[in-house]
């Protein structure tokens, strides 16, 4: 399943979930034969045969398709460098384990196929954002792969961005549309929402994406809140060629008094900070533990919950979004010293992660802010400028704030650049410092550096406990201590 709703009826889309044939390999290229199976999607650590293996494998799957013409296969998470192949042609690459992507055969004849999937989760100076950590970093197809048939001119993606005026709802609509052939092409989509309806469209020139963007003003509209997550659909036609579904929600989200306002009113994040891992199936999560990660969450009293830290699956923000859950979704990066932040390749690649968080989860009305580069080298004069980078890109999305997660609790540098403050603290853990004491601290140097009107978060706290794990002495790591 892709997403939690049909999301088209037009452009046929076919899922390649299932066990491929695997083989390790001690190089990053194809194999000459296979010997084993992988399910997909699956961390192959979850495979005993596995469980300590690093570096490269390959995966093949036989697919039939059923008429000529263009493929489009979608990956939604390959950890962490990949190479993607059909009949031993490369069509693309990706790197990230955390962000979905496409790539695209052209003019493919009906028949049987090899698809070919090289995956690599070795650390290396290549690699700046997946590194040894203090959370799993797997190996794998680690969630679903889609096989599209699309035509010379396919819906790409879309932004819906809503907007409260005068005392009726309105949207800003763009659409992409991708022009994959030879030839210069006039384009016109249709878009229906809430009763409204409007066409956007133009030229698109060969092998380009067109942008094509227009307004609707909607009446009765019933908005997204916590409470109250109500949810639109939002269909997009090219004509008899393409569509494409997807779900809004109506809602606006604004800062003032150092509070939070959704739609006018007031919310308080009472949230948690969650990681894509099971001992069963790794960071391959099936939607049946989204489901139940999203009931303990509403069990415990909680509204939110922060992708610490890496963007989720989309499955669960569709949870979210249909369960009123206030999303801090977080770019890839676990936060890191000055040389780290500095080495050639982290820029490229942190901000690869950030566009791809923005272009293909911007609709969702769970999300209520941007994040980045958590606990991250913020007080080093160097890296202030890499910070700066970041959190502007964020300003490309009007209708969200954003933030990043910071330890430097006396020397942050960058606490001007968000438009809310958040400070991990862990008192009593990390250091014996008592948790007023702490917090007491922070807001001093918030407020010292000029940023005391915005609002404040606390982004991490607490302490770690193994499960049944108990001593009446309270030492650390058990549940009294906990």
């Amino acid at each position: 399943m892709e997403r939690l709703f049909k999301t088209h009826y037009i452009r046929e889309q076919e899922c390649l979930d299932g066990v491929w044939d695997f083989q390790a390999t001690s190089r990053f290229g194809l194999p000459e034969e296979y010997s084993d199976t992988m399910a997909v999607p699956s961390c192959w650590e979850m495979n005993v045969k596995y469980i300590k293996y690093t570096g490269c494998a390959a995966y093949r799957k036989t697919i039939v398709t059923t008429k000529d013409g263009n493929l489009r296969f979608v990956f939604k998470g390959v950890s962490h460098t990949c190479k993607i192949y059909l009949d031993g042609s490369e069509l693309g690459g990706h790197y990230s384990a955390y962000s979905a992507f496409s790539v695209i055969a052209k003019n493919v004849k009906a028949g049987e196929h090899t698809l070919e999937v090289l995956v690599d989760n070795s650390y290396s100076e290549k690699s700046r954002l997946h590194i040894p950590n203090d959370y799993f970093t797997y190996g794998g197809i680690t969630r679903p792969v889609f096989m599209e048939y699309i035509s010379d001119c396919y819906i790409e993606r879309t932004e819906f961005e809503p907007k409260y005026k005068d005392g009726k709802w309105l949207a800003q609509v763009r659409v992409f549309v991708n022009n994959i052939s030879a030839s210069s092409v006039n384009s016109s989509v249709k878009i229906m929402c809430a009763g409204s309806e409007i066409a956007v469209g133009g030229g698109i020139e060969p092998n380009e994406t067109g942008l094509f963007s227009g307004s609707m003003s909607f009446d009765n509209i019933k908005s997204w809140s916590p409470d109250s997550p109500y949810l639109y659909e939002v269909k997009y036609t090219l004509g008899e060629a393409d569509d494409l579904v997807d779900r809004v929600g109506f809602r606006t989200i604004e800062l003032k008094n150092r509070k939070i306002y959704i739609n006018g009113e007031q919310v308080f994040i009472k949230g948690v900070n969650r990681h894509e891992d099971h001992g069963i199936t790794g960071c391959a999560i099936p939607l049946q533990i989204m489901y139940s990660d999203i009931a303990l969450i509403k069990d415990l009293g909680a509204n939110g919950v922060r992708t610490s830290h890496y963007q989720n699956d989309e499955r669960f923000l569709d949870l979210c979004d249909e369960n009123g859950i206030m999303v801090w979704e977080e770019s890839h990066d676990r936060g890191g010293t000055v040389e780290r932040l500095l080495h050639p390749l982290f820029m490229d690649q942190s901000m690869n992660s950030m566009h791809e968080m923005l272009e293909y989860h911007y609709n969702h009305p769970s999300i209520i802010m941007w994040g980045c580069l958590n606990e991250g080298a913020s007080n080093a004069e160097e890296c202030v400028d890499i910070y700066k980078t970041h959190l502007d890109y964020f300003t490309k999305d009007k209708s969200r704030p954003h933030t990043f997660a910071s330890n430097k609790h006396i020397d942050d540098l960058c606490l001007g650049m968000v438009d809310i403050c958040s400070m991990n603290m862990y008192p009593h853990w990390y250091h014996d410092d008592d948790a007023e004491w702490t917090l007491n601290r922070i807001k001093k140097h918030i407020r010292e550096t000029g940023n005391d009107d915005k609002p404040l978060i606390i982004s991490e706290y607490g302490a770690a406990a193994i499960y049944v794990f108990r001593d009446p002495m309270n030492v650390r790591w058990s549940e009294e201590y906990q």
